[in-house]
């Protein structure tokens, strides 16, 4: 059965409503499905970093069957109730996100976790990152350091792991590490939200790069 489409104010559709957002970013998302039908979506990861939230919706594309992403920033009011996003944004994302890996697959070049980070919005008066990867199943734990913040995350059993931090500088860069069931520290990613291209045409906004 396929899930059904809302319409926002914006005129574009999603596949979940407020409700079904703000109680995923507050209690957390259902394992995600073994396969996903043409037409269908599922909440694939969740996260909260300070009055920010990121999630992340996995989609299957009734036309080309290939798997999408929809990643939502949001932020919460000064009263702490969740504002509905007014847009999203996302791309083509690979299938092995739906089976978390035992092991490094052979493109990750011998990583357990591979970053898939790629959003950058503006919810309310910051530029926000979305910071996500995948761990594989040796990782228990992933920690994120990024402008000088750090938070400690567990990992779902879906191994994505995601967070949003608002752009504090255009150079800082997130380091994510992850750790086994001991503890040790067995692997790291980093991933650079704002690039030189990015410079060169004042992406997303020239205010971003004269503050």
């Amino acid at each position: 059965m396929e899930d059904t489409e809302h319409e926002s104010s914006d005129g574009s559709y999603r596949f979940f409503d407020e409700q079904e957002m703000f109680d995923a970013l507050d209690h957390g998302t259902p394992p995600l499905p073994a396969v996903l039908p043409a037409g269908s979506a599922a909440i694939a990861a969740v996260g909260q970093w300070g009055r920010y939230g990121s999630l992340t919706v996995v989609l299957r594309d009734p036309e080309d069957g290939e798997l999408y992403s929809d990643v939502y920033l949001l932020t919460r009011s000064a009263a702490g109730q969740w504002q509905y996003p007014s847009g999203s944004s996302g791309g083509g994302m690979p299938e092995w996100v739906l089976h978390r890996p035992d092991a490094p697959l052979p493109d990750w070049h011998g990583n357990n976790l591979v970053n898939l980070s790629s959003q950058l919005a503006r919810p309310d008066t910051e530029w926000v990152t979305e910071l996500t990867v995948m761990a594989t199943r040796r990782i228990a734990a992933v920690q994120v350091h990024y402008a000088d913040d750090v938070i400690d995350l567990s990992v779902p059993a879906s191994g994505l792991v995601t967070v949003p931090h608002a752009i504090r500088h255009v150079d800082d860069r997130a380091e994510f590490r992850g750790f086994d069931d001991s503890g040790e520290l067995i692997a790291v990613a980093h991933y650079q939200p704002l690039t030189d291209d990015d410079r060169r045409c004042n992406w997303p906004d020239a205010s971003v790069w004269t503050d």
